[in-house]
């Protein structure tokens, strides 16, 4: 996991911030564990310990370093991460897994024995699945320390905590001082409406264009807005008042920038989850890009547009519904037909799956197979047969997905790509793959062997090129 002893001592003396995230540096002599881009005088080559991540640094007996903030590194890209068992414990832990769950039930989640998850972890980060939660809880618990002036009982719940005690406990024991003094010199600046700003560091290249663009076209009346590198998404409306609360996700500083209202029943953990998700925090582009480079006809469009992502979606629910809406129509139909499914069903908001199971969806406008088919998938979710959230097996995703009648084959690998977060997902059947490459699923299959793991990439910069070219035809056309 970690890269050879020789490049983390180059990339500590250069703090080259290509590896924040990668590793860790301890020092034996302080008791310390740092980011190796860290400002602080280097400590003597003897005195170095490397670890795979800051859950093995602490389960070591290091502890962070105030100065450079391990919390605020970058995530380790997934692609560094050899066991797909691993990657999807990783996903339900980041989502809160283990917060309301014990680690026998996150195994049988993955179907595996504990002993077997925990060697899993160990060997790929250096820490067991407990120690990892532990951390993520702490390192979030950190930030809103230094960054907002919640109140201790507020950062406990938003962390994950459940009770002020074990989290001043767990402050303690990791920093050797309660939070109070943690927080003491900070100062803290909130955007007058009392949200909670938090800055979630970007892996470049990073195209915002491709990202924001993606995500307008597909913004939903009333629910999102997207406009001058700014997401909006509303969480919730209050019943008495009629105040509506919206998250704000704005590109800043080769960062985004998240907002978050503060106010009482808002999950701030599982917002940034989302957002990560939704924006693909986790790629490296750099490593996708040089594969993808190599390829004749994608290596043009990858120079041209570094850094495409792939959105992910903020609800694996809804996601998957407007996949089904999204067959053989444009995007901007599709995005029609939920914007009346929300108006006829939602009250202002997407639908759930216990409303869509109840109700006849084709009344909207849409093939009656096609309503048919929203309504089989909300009664599959509703009855736990089908499972939408980070931790869902594309495999397994697709395999559920083609089985109800109506979702097609292009429908799953669209969700794999979304909703599993699986890079090599390849929609083969998608009309626009089929043009670009000028052939059958088959023959387009076979062409895209040389673009894994990175398929699901290779989509958006087909599309991308795909958009290029319509605009260069505009513009030819009118004669510019």
């Amino acid at each position: 996991m970690i890269p050879a002893q020789e490049v983390c001592e180059r990339a500590q003396l250069a703090r080259d911030p290509r590896f924040d995230g990668r590793f860790f540096t301890a020092v034996l002599t302080t008791g310390i564990y740092c980011r190796p881009v860290c400002p602080a005088r280097r400590p003597s080559r003897k005195n170095v310990r490397y670890y795979p991540s800051a859950a093995a640094a602490q389960e070591a007996g290091y502890r962070p370093c105030l100065r450079c903030r391990p919390e605020t590194a970058r995530r380790m890209p997934e692609w560094s991460i050899s066991s797909d068992t691993v990657i999807k414990g990783l996903r339900l832990i980041d989502g809160g897994y283990l917060n309301d769950h014990s680690t026998a039930e996150l195994a049988s989640r993955l179907n595996i024995c504990v002993r077997h998850m925990n060697r899993l972890f160990h060997s790929e980060l250096g820490a067991t699945a407990h120690s990892l939660a532990r951390v993520q809880r702490l390192h979030l618990a950190k930030r809103l320390i230094d960054e907002s002036t919640l109140g201790f009982a507020e950062i406990a719940m938003h962390a994950g905590y459940g009770s002020v005690r074990r989290f001043n406990t767990e402050l303690k024991t990791t920093f050797g001082r309660p939070p109070g003094d943690l927080r003491r010199g900070r100062v803290v600046s909130l955007d007058g409406e009392g949200s909670l700003n938090l800055r979630l560091p970007v892996r470049l290249p990073y195209n915002r264009d491709w990202v924001f663009g993606f995500l307008g076209k597909r913004a939903l009346a009333g629910m999102e807005t997207v406009a001058d590198f700014e997401y909006r998404r509303r969480l919730a409306t209050n019943p008495t008042t009629g105040r509506q609360s919206w998250l704000s996700v704005r590109w800043g500083n080769e960062a985004l920038n998240v907002s978050v209202p503060g106010e009482a029943g808002v999950d701030l953990a599982d917002c940034l989850r989302r957002v990560r998700r939704l924006f693909d925090l986790d790629a490296d582009s750099q490593a996708i890009d040089e594969q993808l480079n190599q390829d004749v006809l994608l290596g043009p469009w990858v120079m041209a547009a570094p850094g495409l992502r792939v959105p992910g979606a903020w609800d694996g629910f809804e996601t998957a519904v407007r996949a089904i809406l999204g067959q053989q129509v444009s995007v901007a139909r599709a995005t029609e037909l939920a914007a009346k499914l929300i108006d006829r069903y939602g009250n202002g908001s997407f639908p759930g799956p216990d409303c869509l199971a109840a109700v006849t969806p084709a009344e909207i406008g849409m093939p009656g197979n096609r309503g048919r088919a929203i309504s089989a998938l909300a009664e599959a979710v509703v009855s736990g047969r089908l499972v939408l959230d980070e931790g869902v097996d594309n495999a397994q995703l697709q395999a559920e997905l083609c089985a109800i009648p109506g979702i097609g084959p292009w429908t799953a690998a669209y969700a794999g790509m979304r909703i599993a977060k699986d890079p090599d997902a390849f929609p083969e059947s998608d009309w626009v793959v089929l043009k670009m490459l000028d052939g059958t699923p088959a023959q387009v299959r076979r062409r895209a062997e040389d673009w894994s793991p990175w398929r699901a990439y290779a989509v958006m910069y087909l599309w991308w090129g795909a958009d290029q070219r319509r605009r260069a035809r505009m513009v030819k056309a009118s004669g510019g």
